[in-house]
Protein backbone atom coordinates (compact mmCIF):
# COMPACT_ATOMS: atom_id res chain seq x y z
CA UNK A 1 0.00 0.00 0.00
CA UNK A 2 1.47 3.15 -0.97
CA UNK A 3 0.80 6.48 1.00
CA UNK A 4 0.24 9.44 -0.53
CA UNK A 5 1.08 12.90 1.75
CA UNK A 6 0.60 16.75 0.10
CA UNK A 7 4.07 18.43 -0.30
CA UNK A 8 3.77 22.08 -1.66
CA UNK A 9 5.66 25.08 -0.83
CA UNK A 10 4.10 27.36 1.98
CA UNK A 11 1.89 30.09 1.35
CA UNK A 12 3.91 32.31 3.22
CA UNK A 13 6.46 32.00 -0.09
CA UNK A 14 4.00 33.94 -2.49
CA UNK A 15 3.47 36.86 0.45
CA UNK A 16 7.08 37.43 0.78
CA UNK A 17 7.11 37.06 -3.40
CA UNK A 18 4.34 39.91 -3.51
CA UNK A 19 5.85 41.56 -1.15
CA UNK A 20 9.39 42.07 -2.37
CA UNK A 21 7.99 43.49 -6.00
CA UNK A 22 6.06 45.85 -3.95
CA UNK A 23 8.79 46.76 -1.96
CA UNK A 24 10.58 46.94 -5.34
CA UNK A 25 7.69 49.31 -6.83
CA UNK A 26 8.56 51.49 -4.04
CA UNK A 27 12.38 51.87 -4.13
CA UNK A 28 12.21 52.09 -7.54
CA UNK A 29 9.74 55.63 -7.07
CA UNK A 30 12.11 56.92 -4.50
CA UNK A 31 15.13 56.90 -7.77
CA UNK A 32 13.07 57.66 -10.10
CA UNK A 33 11.48 60.39 -7.78
CA UNK A 34 14.58 62.09 -6.14
CA UNK A 35 17.77 64.09 -7.64
CA UNK A 36 20.05 63.10 -4.64
CA UNK A 37 22.52 61.01 -5.99
CA UNK A 38 23.42 59.24 -2.20
CA UNK A 39 20.23 58.39 -1.82
CA UNK A 40 19.44 56.99 -5.47
CA UNK A 41 22.58 55.16 -5.51
CA UNK A 42 21.44 53.06 -1.45
CA UNK A 43 17.62 52.90 -3.05
CA UNK A 44 18.84 51.30 -5.90
CA UNK A 45 20.51 48.27 -4.06
CA UNK A 46 17.71 48.36 -2.54
CA UNK A 47 15.39 47.96 -5.32
CA UNK A 48 17.49 45.22 -6.78
CA UNK A 49 17.76 43.46 -3.62
CA UNK A 50 13.84 43.25 -3.14
CA UNK A 51 13.32 42.63 -6.55
CA UNK A 52 15.59 39.78 -6.59
CA UNK A 53 13.67 38.69 -3.04
CA UNK A 54 10.41 38.84 -5.10
CA UNK A 55 11.07 37.09 -8.07
CA UNK A 56 13.22 34.29 -6.09
CA UNK A 57 10.24 33.49 -3.57
CA UNK A 58 7.84 33.65 -7.00
CA UNK A 59 9.34 31.55 -8.68
CA UNK A 60 10.11 28.65 -5.76
CA UNK A 61 6.65 28.89 -4.88
CA UNK A 62 5.20 28.66 -8.76
CA UNK A 63 7.64 25.78 -9.94
CA UNK A 64 7.09 24.13 -6.47
CA UNK A 65 3.21 23.99 -6.64
CA UNK A 66 2.33 21.31 -8.66
CA UNK A 67 5.23 19.32 -7.56
CA UNK A 68 3.22 16.17 -6.46
CA UNK A 69 3.02 14.48 -3.19
CA UNK A 70 5.61 12.65 -0.67
CA UNK A 71 5.28 8.62 -1.30
CA UNK A 72 5.84 5.99 1.36
CA UNK A 73 5.40 2.06 0.26
CA UNK A 74 6.01 -0.57 2.60
CA UNK A 75 10.19 -0.57 1.34
CA UNK A 76 10.63 3.07 -0.55
CA UNK A 77 9.76 6.47 0.23
CA UNK A 78 9.31 9.50 -3.30
CA UNK A 79 10.30 12.61 -2.51
CA UNK A 80 9.84 15.76 -4.73
CA UNK A 81 13.31 17.62 -5.09
CA UNK A 82 14.43 20.37 -7.92
CA UNK A 83 13.09 20.76 -10.81
CA UNK A 84 10.14 18.74 -10.70
CA UNK A 85 11.65 15.71 -10.31
CA UNK A 86 11.11 13.00 -7.70
CA UNK A 87 13.93 10.18 -5.95
CA UNK A 88 12.88 6.94 -5.06
CA UNK A 89 14.73 6.30 -1.84
CA UNK A 90 14.55 2.31 -1.39
CA UNK A 91 14.53 1.64 2.79
CA UNK A 92 17.57 -0.38 2.50
CA UNK A 93 19.57 2.28 0.65
CA UNK A 94 18.95 4.62 3.74
CA UNK A 95 21.63 4.98 6.41
CA UNK A 96 20.62 7.26 8.83
CA UNK A 97 17.43 9.20 9.92
CA UNK A 98 17.55 11.91 11.64
CA UNK A 99 15.44 15.27 12.95
CA UNK A 100 16.74 18.69 12.76
CA UNK A 101 15.35 20.12 15.92
CA UNK A 102 15.36 23.93 14.28
CA UNK A 103 12.02 26.64 14.10
CA UNK A 104 11.32 24.62 10.94
CA UNK A 105 11.79 21.11 11.57
CA UNK A 106 13.33 19.07 8.92
CA UNK A 107 13.77 15.42 9.00
CA UNK A 108 16.95 14.36 7.10
CA UNK A 109 17.37 11.23 5.21
CA UNK A 110 21.01 10.08 4.50
CA UNK A 111 21.02 7.55 1.88
CA UNK A 112 23.96 6.00 -0.05
CA UNK A 113 23.06 8.30 -2.98
CA UNK A 114 23.42 11.59 -0.78
CA UNK A 115 21.17 13.52 1.39
CA UNK A 116 17.13 14.26 1.44
CA UNK A 117 15.58 16.80 3.27
CA UNK A 118 11.30 16.87 4.11
CA UNK A 119 10.48 20.27 5.50
CA UNK A 120 7.48 19.94 7.92
CA UNK A 121 6.17 23.85 6.70
CA UNK A 122 5.54 22.22 3.16
CA UNK A 123 3.66 19.49 4.92
CA UNK A 124 0.32 19.56 7.20
CA UNK A 125 1.77 19.27 10.72
CA UNK A 126 -0.46 15.63 11.34
CA UNK A 127 0.82 14.67 7.88
CA UNK A 128 4.53 15.27 8.87
CA UNK A 129 3.96 13.36 11.96
CA UNK A 130 2.77 10.15 10.45
CA UNK A 131 5.69 10.44 8.03
CA UNK A 132 7.89 11.03 10.79
CA UNK A 133 6.61 7.62 12.68
CA UNK A 134 6.48 5.74 9.50
CA UNK A 135 10.56 6.57 9.27
CA UNK A 136 10.91 5.98 13.30
CA UNK A 137 9.71 2.90 12.58
CA UNK A 138 11.42 1.71 9.69
CA UNK A 139 14.98 3.08 11.38
CA UNK A 140 14.40 1.20 14.63
CA UNK A 141 14.11 -1.49 12.33
CA UNK A 142 16.98 -0.50 9.98
CA UNK A 143 19.05 -0.69 13.91
CA UNK A 144 17.82 -3.68 14.94
CA UNK A 145 18.76 -5.68 11.65
CA UNK A 146 21.98 -3.84 11.44
CA UNK A 147 22.84 -5.05 15.50
CA UNK A 148 21.58 -8.54 14.92
CA UNK A 149 23.93 -9.70 11.73
CA UNK A 150 26.47 -7.74 13.56
CA UNK A 151 26.71 -10.05 16.89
Amino acid sequence: MINEYSYRPPFKYLFVGIGGLIMATMFGAVIIGNEEIWLRIITLVFFLLTIAMGIAFLWLFINKFNVGGLKIGADFIEIPVRWKTRTKIMFSEIKNIGEIDTYDQVIEIESENGFYLIEKQWMKSKEFDKVREKLVEWSKKLHTTTVTSNG
